[in-house]
C-alpha cells in the first residue's frame, strides 16, 4: 500500500508554468526536479496521488502526467471534515499547509504526508455511525472517493437520512429537509455536520471552504437557526427566545411599550429570519432587541451579525456593556482603535471569536473589511440610527446610502443565493422617515421591512429650551446649570472643534471638562 501512493507539490511561476516539483512516495523515495518527464517516471505504478489542494491546483497542471485511473486524495479538503474543531490541525492555516521551509516543494510533500496520516487516524477514531454518514455523503464523489478507496472503507447504509437524524438528534431541527441536502449538496452537508458535531460555537468553517462549497452557510441556517413551524425538541430549546433571554442576559421577561410586547415581537421576527424596522425610544431596549438574535445565531449557525452605527461612542458603550455582562463574543472596528487594536479585532472576526461586529458605515468601503466579511457567515446587518438614511432626518448621512449596495455585492460574491436579513432601529417616528427607510431596502435589496413602532417616550427625560442672544449668555447659562446640578454632565455640540474649545473654556472657569 505504501508504494502505491505518491505525495506531490508544485511551485508555479509568474508565467503560470511549473517552475519546481517535489514528490515523495509512500516507500520514502524522494524526487526534487523541474522536469515533468522525471515526475512521470517517478509516479509510474502509483494508485493514489496525494497533496494539499491538489485537486483544484496541482492536478490542473499535470493532466497528462498520471494514468487515467490514478485516484487523487486532497488533504486540504479532508482537513475541515476531520479537524473541524478549535484548535484546528497545526499544519493547516487557512488553505495553506504550514511549512518552515518556504518554496520547498519536497518539504511541503512531507508535511502533506504527515497531515494525511493524521487525517487517517482522525477518521479511524470517529464512531461507526459518523464514518458511515461521511461515506454515504462523500464516498462516490470525485473529491473524496480516493480517500475511502485507500482506506478500503465501504460503509453500507440503507437509510442515510434516518442515520443522520439519529446521530445529530438534539443538534439539528428535527423537521429540516435533510433528504434534499443529501441529494443535492452532499459535500456541503458533510462539512456542515462536521461543524455542528463539534458543539463548539467558536469553531467555524474556513473562508475558502465557504467559497468553494457555498451551500454550507445555507445548510447551517436551515439545520440549526430556522425555527420549524411544527416545533421540535431542538427548536423549542435552542431557538426559544425566552430561554435565551434568561440564559444570556439574565432577564425573565421582555420590555413592554404601552402595554404591547414590541421588543419580544421584534426579537421573534429576527430569530425567524425576517427583516424589520423597530421604532423604539432612546433607552428603550433596542440594543438587546438585536443583540439577543445575534448571539443566538452566533451559537447555533456560527453566524456573524454586523452592526452599523454612526457614533463611535455608542459602539464603545454597547461593547463595554456586553463585556461587563460576561459576553465577550463582540468586536468593534472604528477610528478610535490603534493599529494593534484594529488588527486584533479583525483577527477575532476571522477566527470566529466575534459573533457581533460593530462598525461605522464608512468602514464598508474598506477592502480589508469586505474580505473579512466574505470569510464569515454573515447572517444579518443591523443599522442603528436608521433615520440617517432619510433626507428628511436632521442626521442624514450619505455613507448610509452605500449600505444597500455593499450588502448586495456581498451576497453576489458569496454566490449562495442566501438573502442577508436587515434590522433597522431608530427613535424617530416620523412617517416620511419610516417610508424612506422601507423604500430604500425594498428598492436596493427587495426586502420588505416588518415595522415594530411605539409612540411611547421615555418618561425619565424632560426637555426645556432656553433662548439666549449671545455666545456669552449661552456659556454663562450652561455653566450655571452644570454647577446647580453638580453631577456628571454631557454637553452636545455640532462640531469636534466646538467641543474642544468649550472644554477648555469650562476648565478655565473652574469646571473640569474633556472633549470627545
Amino acid at each position: 500500500m505504501e508504494k502505491s501512493i505518491v505525495f506531490i507539490d508544485l511551485e508555479i511561476g509568474q508565467d503560470n508554468k511549473i517552475c519546481d516539483i517535489g514528490a515523495v512516495r509512500g516507500d520514502g523515495a524522494i524526487l526534487h526536479t523541474k522536469s515533468v518527464k522525471e515526475l512521470r517516471e517517478f509516479v509510474a505504478g502509483s494508485k493514489y496521488v496525494c497533496g494539499h489542494n491538489i485537486v483544484r491546483h496541482d492536478l490542473l497542471y499535470l493532466y497528462d502526467v498520471f494514468d487515467y485511473d490514478i485516484m487523487p486524495i486532497d488533504t486540504l479538503l479532508l482537513s475541515p471534515l476531520l479537524f473541524p474543531q478549535k484548535p484546528y490541525h497545526s499544519l493547516v492555516k487557512n488553505d495553506k499547509i504550514v511549512s518552515d521551509d518556504l518554496n520547498n516543494p519536497v518539504n511541503d510533500c512531507k508535511q502533506a504526508r504527515t497531515l494525511f496520516y493524521d487525517e487517517i487516524n482522525a477518521f479511524n477514531s470517529l464512531d461507526s455511525n459518523l464514518k458511515t454518514i461521511y461515506f454515504g455523503l462523500l464516498g462516490k464523489t470525485k473529491d473524496f472517493n480516493g480517500f475511502f478507496k485507500y482506506l478500503g472503507f465501504n460503509g453500507i447504509c440503507v437509510n442515510l437520512e434516518k442515520l443522520i437524524r439519529h446521530e445529530f438528534e438534539g443538534l439539528i431541527c428535527a423537521n429540516s429537509d435533510v433528504q434534499n441536502y443529501i441529494k443535492m449538496h452532499p459535500i456541503d452537508l458533510a462539512y456542515a455536520l462536521a461543524l455542528i458535531g463539534t458543539k463548539d460555537p467558536y469553531s467555524i468553517s474556513p473562508g475558502w471552504i465557504n467559497y468553494e462549497f457555498s451551500m454550507i452557510e445555507n445548510i447551517l441556517h436551515y439545520l440549526t437557526n430556522k425555527p420549524c413551524n411544527k416545533g421540535c425538541p431542538y427548536c423549542n430549546d435552542k431557538l426559544d427566545i425566552h430561554k435565551a433571554l434568561s440564559r444570556i442576559f439574565g432577564f425573565d421577561s421582555f420590555r413592554i411599550y404601552d402595554g404591547e410586547p414590541l421588543q419580544e415581537k421584534a426579537v421573534k421576527a429576527a430569530v425567524e429570519g425576517k427583516s424589520l424596522l423597530a421604532v423604539f425610544p432612546t433607552g428603550g431596549g433596542k440594543s438587546l432587541t438585536f443583540q439577543l438574535p445575534a448571539l443566538i445565531a452566533g451559537e447555533n449557525s456560527r453566524g456573524l451579525t454586523v452592526v452599523i452605527s454612526p457614533l463611535q461612542s455608542l459602539m464603545k458603550d454597547q461593547v463595554d456593556n456586553l463585556i461587563n455582562k460576561g459576553i465577550t463574543s463582540v468586536a468593534t472596528i472604528n477610528g478610535l482603535l490603534n493599529p494593534i487594536e484594529r488588527a486584533n479585532a479583525i483577527e477575532r472576526v476571522y477566527n470566529g471569536n466575534a459573533k457581533i461586529l460593530y462598525i461605522s458605515p464608512e468602514q464598508l468601503r474598506s477592502r480589508t473589511i469586505e474580505k473579512m466579511l466574505l470569510s464569515r457567515n454573515v447572517v444579518r446587518f443591523v443599522i442603528d440610527e436608521a433615520h440617517c438614511f432619510s433626507a428628511w432626518g436632521q442626521d442624514f448621512r450619505v455613507d448610509y446610502l452605500y449600505i444597500g449596495d455593499f450588502i448586495k455585492q456581498l451576497q453576489e460574491k458569496k454566490s449562495n443565493n442566501k438573502t442577508i436579513a436587515v434590522s433597522c432601529f431608530t427613535a424617530t417616528a416620523k412617517q416620511k422617515v419610516i417610508a424612506d427607510i422601507c423604500d430604500y431596502f425594498e428598492s436596493k435589496l427587495g426586502l420588505k421591512l416588518e415595522i415594530f413602532a411605539t409612540t411611547s417616550t421615555r418618561k425619565n427625560l424632560h426637555y426645556r429650551v432656553l433662548f439666549k442672544e449671545s455666545e456669552g449668555d449661552k456659556f454663562n447659562t450652561l455653566r450655571e446649570l452644570i454647577i446647580q446640578k453638580n453631577c456628571p454632565t454631557i454637553v452636545y455640540v455640532s462640531r469636534t472643534k466646538d467641543a474642544e474649545n468649550l472644554a477648555k473654556k469650562l476648565t478655565a472657569s473652574g469646571i473640569n471638562a474633556l472633549p470627545y
